[in-house]
């Protein structure tokens, strides 16, 4: 243990002070969040996956989806991420160790990404065009098959850029949080990383979210089709609720990134991007406790499960009081 405190130590001295105290604040926020997150998760999961009508809903498929995943990027590499913050190194700061550590964080935060911007496109579908999925086949090819293409796309994709590249990777620096793959650092392929795996997933999000606001709006207002308002107003709330993280956090991000891209002088900006790095990383903490609050079913089976215990809370006393004027003497008269 004496030899651990020692390399965090050296480890310390590799950061100016302003980065030290930025991580110690990241520390305690990540702490903060992490635990009513993966709370969230859990509970949501529970009700989805137990109740079968939800279970079977078309519109829940994905959600259920992108909070596994969640739930088990929270408990690998989000606690890893942790552990960096307080100590300023990984568990086992081996090549291998951190190659797997590095797979692990892009791949499943890029996927969460992916999955969710489909969501966002598939709510259109399921809301405005739902005979594209009247048929078996038409769901397992609209419905099915897209989110399998992303899955894939992603392990592969990822899988080749850690585990196969085209160049060597360097172990040495430690002060960087996993891995930084080294292909990133060409051009073509850094601009194809942010732009195909960050810009445009963060940009279908929120386009998408927004076009279904309006479109739902219309529809409502100006198309006089107030039966399917009614029917499928719980869909597009879940949507926009949900899209609100995104908008808040890692869009901005994405915003300077497209603009560096287009050309805008790098040194604009930088303090920002340098504080909003762990912006994704906020998203998916309030994913799950968004998600309880955006899926109905899910909101009224955690009120009731508040106003039961509220209930308890307050029958308890009461009961303790009957038992105590019974008892006592002082009341028998």
């Amino acid at each position: 243990m004496s030899d651990t405190n020692m390399t965090s130590d050296d480890d310390t001295s590799l950061f100016d002070i302003d980065t030290q105290q930025f991580y110690a604040s990241q520390f305690w926020i990540f702490l903060f969040l992490i635990i009513p997150s993966m709370i969230f998760a859990l509970f949501a999961l529970y009700h989805l996956l137990r109740d079968r009508a939800l279970r079977q809903a078309l519109h829940n498929h994905i959600i259920i989806i992108l909070l596994i995943i969640n739930l088990f990027y929270q408990m690998t590499d989000v606690y890893l991420v942790i552990h960096y913050f307080r100590c300023y190194q990984s568990f086992i700061p081996s090549p291998t160790f951190r190659l797997i550590w590095g797979y692990i964080d892009w791949t499943f935060c890029t996927l969460q990404y992916f999955l969710y911007a489909w969501v966002t496109i598939e709510r259109h579908i399921l809301i405005f065009h739902d005979h594209l999925l009247s048929t078996k086949k038409k769901r397992l090819f609209i419905h099915y098959v897209p989110p399998v293409i992303l899955t894939i796309y992603c392990l592969l994709y990822y899988a080749i850029v850690f585990f196969v590249p085209p160049c060597e990777n360097t172990f040495d620096n430690i002060t960087t949080i996993s891995l930084y793959p080294c292909e990133f650092y060409n051009a073509t392929f850094g601009t194809y990383e942010i732009l195909v795996d960050g810009i445009i997933p963060c940009f279908t999000i929120v386009i998408s979210s927004v076009a279904l606001l309006f479109r739902a709006v219309w529809q409502r207002y100006h198309m006089h089709r107030q039966i399917q308002w009614r029917q499928y107003r719980k869909m597009t709330l879940q949507v926009i609720i949900m899209s609100t993280i995104y908008m808040i956090f890692p869009f901005p991000y994405m915003i300077i990134n497209f603009l560096y891209l287009c050309g805008m002088p790098p040194d604009i900006g930088a303090e920002f991007l340098s504080h909003a790095i762990f912006f994704p990383y906020y998203t998916l903490f309030l994913f799950p406790i968004v998600s309880v609050g955006a899926l109905s079913e899910l909101r009224e089976k955690l009120k009731s499960i508040i106003r039961f215990h509220r209930q308890r809370h307050i029958v308890g006393p009461l009961k303790n009081t009957k038992v105590h004027r019974v008892d006592n003497p002082d009341f028998v008269r």
